[in-house]
């Protein structure tokens, strides 16, 4: 699979086999995560690897979601606050973080994707309990959990626009359509589907409110 399938068709998953992920292909994973781009080749991401079935459970009761307990690997994205602030400043480095992080997940999932393997990307937990949990030292966070997994389950991905109508040329609002119809744009179908979809609620729903009026 080449990296724009891999792009347009990452997955999340539900559940996922009872397959182990070899620390070869994690050590590949890890590394794409690595080499993602850095604001101002600070280089401020870190990694613990989750593979224990106690640490696993111990995960996931802090994220609080089911699924972490029964992969095969989660890892742990973790960012060197303390370092990014004196090379940014500490009212700019959380913004650089996070965004290095994204960077560096992005590379992660599309590696395993390229492996056949499903991923999803998790935040939002207490990142302090993390820290505590984990032995995460004071300037460093944690900005996310990403779960690897073999996986029959996957879980569909949601509508998006099409590249048609999000995308512009020189000035907001320069679209040419036209020329994507003429190469059968992928983002087209996809943006008609959406309309399409979103159309019919709506006369769905001016059928409803007629027939409460009868």
């Amino acid at each position: 699979m080449g990296v724009f399938e891999s792009a347009i068709n990452l997955a999340s998953f539900r559940d996922c086999r009872d397959e182990t992920i070899s620390r070869k292909t994690m050590g590949k994973i890890l590394e794409a995560g690595r080499q993602a781009p850095s604001p101002g080749n600070v280089h401020s991401i870190e990694f613990i690897v989750v593979e224990g079935d106690h640490e696993k459970h111990q995960l996931e009761k802090v994220v609080g979601d089911k699924r972490v307990g029964g992969v095969p690997t989660a890892v742990i994205i973790l960012s060197d606050v303390d370092r990014m602030s004196r090379r940014v400043g500490k009212q700019k480095c959380h913004d650089f973080c996070n965004s290095e992080a994204a960077a560096t997940v992005q590379n992660m999932r599309l590696t395993a994707a390229d492996e056949g393997i499903a991923s999803c990307w998790i935040t939002g937990f207490d990142q302090q309990v993390l820290a505590d949990k984990f032995g995460v030292p004071t300037g460093k966070e944690a900005l996310g959990v990403v779960i690897f997994g073999y996986s029959d389950n996957l879980v569909e991905q949601s509508d998006k626009f099409g590249l048609g109508e999000i995308c512009f040329y020189d000035e907001y609002g320069n679209q040419i359509t036209s020329a994507f119809d003429s190469m059968e744009w992928h983002g087209i179908e996809e943006a008609r589907a959406i309309y399409g979809k979103k159309g019919r609620g709506l006369l769905d729903k001016i059928r409803r409110k007629l027939t409460e009026h009868l």
